[in-house]
Parts: C-alpha cells; structure tokens; sequence
C-alpha cells in the first residue's frame, strides 16, 4: 500500500471522485470558466481550469476541475487541453456562459485569441477581464507614467537592496524595532496585548502584484528610525565603498520633505487600491457588487482630490515632527532638490498640491475610466437593474428583457414573453416580503430566493438571475490553485508526474469535498480501477 504505482492510484481516486461531485453539483446547469496558465518549477507550462456555478441552494461557488499540462500558450493548444478536459469529464459548450481571464493576448484576444475560440463555439459566452488584474495595470500606469512616483520607487527598490542585503542588517533592523517598542510600553505610550507589538521587517514586494508594494510602504513607515540606524551603521561600516555611497544617497533622500510627502501619498492610495483588490479576489464577489465597489473607490480618490490635501499634509507634518524632518513653509518658493539654483517660480503649495496630489489623482481616475469601462457595456448596464440595493430601486422591467434577448440559447421567443410578465409579478411579491428587505447583493437575493423556494415559482426570473451570477469577476481562484502548486511540487520534488501532480492539487484545493469521501467508495472505485488484478484486505 505504501508503493508509489498504488499511492497515484489512490490520489487518483480521490480527485476523480472530487471532480465527478464538483461536475455532480452543476447538474448540467450554465457555469463559467476561469483559466490561466502558470510554469512550475519543472518549467513546465501548466493550466489551471476553474468553473464558476450556482448550485442547488443558490450558493455562488468557484471550483478546480483540472491542471493541465500545455506544450505551448497558442490559443489553439489551450482550446484543445479544455476541449480534452470537457471530453473527459462530459461538459458541454452550450453550458458556458462566460470566460475569465487576465489580459494576455493569447487569451483576451478578439480575432485569435481563445475568448474568440470559445466565442465560435458559443455566442452566449460573454468575457469579462479579470477586475483584479485591470486594477493591477491602473497602478503600474500611474507608477511609470509620473516620473515623480517612478523615482521614488525607485528609491525604495534601492533602500530594500541596501538596508535588506543581510541577514545581519535585518536583524538590526528588528534588534532597533524591539527596543524602540519596549521603551514605549515602559513610557506607557503602547498598550500590550494578543497580537500587538509583534516582530517586523522590511517587506519585499511581489514582481507581479503591485497591492504588495502597500506592505512594503507600512513597514518602511512603521520602521523608519530603525532603517535610519542600519543606513548610517552602512555609511560607516559599509562592505565598500559603493554601498557606503548608496547608503549616503539614501540618507539625504529619507530625511527629505520629498520623501516623505511621496510615501504618504502613496500610503493613501495603496491602501485604497489594496481593499479594492482584497474585495475582488472574494469567491463570493458578483459583478455588480464589483462594478459598485470599483465606482466607489472611484469617487474616494476623487473626493481626496478635491478635499483631501489638508489631512493628508497633517499626517505628513506628524511624520516630520516624531522623525526630526524639516517641514516647508507651503507658501515659500519650491526648489527642485534636483536643480536647486534654478527658479521654479511656484510655491510648495502649487507643486505639491497641483504637480504632486492632483497629478497622480488625475492619471489615477484617467486609468480607471479606461481599464474599466471596457466592462460597461449594455450587458453590465442591464444587470444593474437586478440589484437588490434601496429595495429594489434599480428595477426596470425592459432592461432585464433586454439583458434575457443577450441569452438567446436560455430563453426562446414564448420564454420571453412569460418572463415579460413574470418579472412585476416577482417584483411585487418580493418587496412585500419583509425577508427580502435590507438586501444588497445578487449573490445574498439569489441564496434568499431558494431558501424561500421562490425560485420555484419564479423559474425564469431565477434562470435570468444566475446567468448574471456566473458572470466572472476575478482569476484569483485561478492563482490560488498555482500557489497550491507551488506547495505540492517543489524543488526537492520536481520530478512528479503531470497527472499525479493535478491529483494531488485537487484534493489540496477542494479539501471540503475530500472530507466528505466515505472510504468505502474510494476502495470501491480503487478496486474497480483498470488492469487491476489484485484485492484489497479488508
């Protein structure tokens, strides 16, 4: 039992039986499909394929069906691993009713890419871009396309390689931090307790998520004094002579008005940014309440734009008096750090309000518009008027047929017209129903609707409501499998199979269904497994 050939099989078992009660739940209902693909640490190119369904309580779930190895990233090759994938597991075209991706071009493109494949195949299959990924692309556009905000990161990136090059200078850095918080709990300045006070150190960003940067700024900011420490212990004690420089450079560079304006600035709007993010990865987010979260984060950096510079410049001068910073007289001439001698001929007020604050807010809000409103389109448009919010206060009649008319292959011409009048029926009934007010989400109206058994009564006006359910939000159940990966083949474990590898990740992602897997079907399928010849003891 303990063999490698019988470990695989097992593995086997439990994940064909996932999958099987996974493709069970659907029951042969509409899903979308969420796919990305990822090398591991083979170098192999792996595609992760996650459907995106309502069940049979009305709960909105996003569930791992397979990673797949993929010789190449053409649209063409993907197509057919799922086509493979559907194959296998009896899933049809006809059911999709949507498709997730991030925005490479093999995958979002409109002519070749697989959105365009899967299009062919089915016209109902509506694609959404990945809400996080587009948010991505907003904060990377702002970081490269303002020089100001590019330099200082920059700078960060050099802080990180100077003050985080060691083992040793980490530890000083932590070493600071805990005497700096001991003095401060004696002072009674900091009050104890689970969870509070607890080790930090500089956190390196990711490559790919810009949200990361957020914990990089609040550690820095929280740890200032402490790398002011390991910085002049460098351009002291500096390894060589280039350090020692660095080391110096970045001194001037940390104590300046400059550095800190741009760090709480950035602080401010990372922070906005990574809630939003945090709020599209959820499992259970639904594209309204997505598109409602997106609008929101909108109108906040508008309305910092327009009346924020007051506290923001009081947290500023704060960090500037605790750190023994100058602070700049707003009504003094601004003098370019760069090009002290030359006359800028504008105050500090103007450049940091209107070159500094304004600019960025205003490239920020001009990505916005542009990476999200690609999504609003009619489809989106009619689905807002589905929302539960302010009692319903969005319903209109002819929008949801109009949105049922995009489903051409869900409602036929006589569906139509009994929607038509079925839709002020259910509209009535559901507002008299006290149960249904307070609601603000599809996805909580949806679970309501079969938990009342409404959805019975109204299955047409149910049918409509899913459709708008699957549509995607994000790829984050997608990356969620590769990190999965990343935990079941490692580099001490870099030779296992493409097969034994996807059995393992399953049943690592799925583990609530792997929980409920009596033994005795898994021994069952074991046994009844192909050119097997031998028994088990029982």
């Amino acid at each position: 039992m303990v063999a490698p050939n019988i470990q695989k099989d097992i593995a086997n078992c439990f994940s064909e039986v996932i999958v099987n009660s996974i493709i069970k739940e659907i029951r042969g209902d509409v899903f979308c499909l969420l796919v990305d693909e990822s090398a591991d640490v083979s170098d192999k190119e792996q595609m992760a394929v996650v459907l995106r369904y309502v069940d049979k309580c009305g709960v909105l779930k996003e569930r791992l069906i397979g990673v797949v190895h993929v010789a190449e990233t053409t649209s063409a090759c993907l197509k057919s691993n799922i086509d493979s994938l559907f194959e296998k597991y009896k899933l049809r075209w006809k059911q999709v009713r949507g498709q997730g991706y991030d925005g490479a071009s093999n995958m979002r493109g409109e002519f070749n890419g697989l959105r365009a494949l899967i299009m062919r195949e089915n016209r109902s299959a509506y694609y959404v871009h990945c809400f996080a990924h587009q948010l991505q692309l907003v904060i990377v556009a702002v970081a490269k396309k303002n020089d100001d905000i590019s330099d200082f990161f920059d700078m960060i990136s050099l802080l990180l390689n100077v003050a985080g090059a060691s083992c040793k200078r980490e530890d000083m850095i932590r070493q600071s931090q805990q005497e700096r918080v001991k003095k401060a709990i004696g002072s009674g300045q900091i009050s104890t307790g689970t969870g509070l006070n607890q080790e930090q150190s500089l956190q390196r960003p990711g490559d790919t998520r810009w949200c990361s940067h957020y914990k990089t700024l609040k550690s820095l900011n929280s740890l200032f004094p402490s790398v002011i420490e390991v910085l002049q212990y460098v351009e002291k004690d500096g390894p060589n002579d280039k350090k020692k420089r660095q080391a110096r450079g970045l001194l001037d560079y940390l104590k300046d008005f400059d550095f800190v304006f741009h760090l709480h600035l950035m602080l401010m709007v990372l922070g906005h940014a990574n809630s939003l993010s945090l709020c599209l990865q959820r499992k259970d987010q639904d594209i309204l309440e997505a598109m409602s979260e997106v609008k929101s984060t909108k109108q906040k950096f508008q309305q910092i734009r327009d009346d924020g510079w007051k506290s923001l410049l009081e947290s500023i001068y704060s960090f500037c008096e605790e750190h023994s910073i100058p602070k700049l007289d707003m009504e003094e001439e601004y003098i370019d750090r760069h090009k002290p001698r030359k006359k800028t001929n504008r105050t500090n007020y103007q450049h940091y309000r209107w070159d500094c604050l304004n600019s960025v807010l205003d490239l920020l809000l001009i990505e916005f518009n542009d990476r999200f409103g690609e999504t609003n389109s009619n489809l989106l448009t009619y689905m807002a008027t589905f929302s539960p919010k302010d009692s319903f206060a969005d319903f209109k009649l002819e929008s949801l047929i109009e949105l049922a008319k995009l489903y051409p292959d869900d409602f036929n011409s006589d569906e139509l017209k009994d929607l038509a009048h079925d839709l002020p029926i259910y509209m009535d009934n559901i507002k008299v129903d006290e149960r249904f007010s307070g609601l603000s989400t599809i996805t909580e109206l949806a679970k309501l609707i079969v938990d009342t058994k409404k959805h019975l009564a109204f299955p047409l006006v149910y049918r409509l409501l899913k459709l708008v359910l699957v549509l995607p939000i994000a790829t984050a159940s997608v990356e969620r499998c590769f990190s999965a990966m990343k935990t079941v083949k490692t580099l001490s474990r870099n030779r296992i199979g493409n097969k034994f590898m996807n059995d393992c990740i399953i049943c690592f992602v799925e583990p609530a269904f792997l929980a409920t897997i009596p033994d005795k079907v898994i021994i069952d399928r074991f046994q009844k497994m192909e050119n097997r010849n031998r028994k088990m003891l029982l």
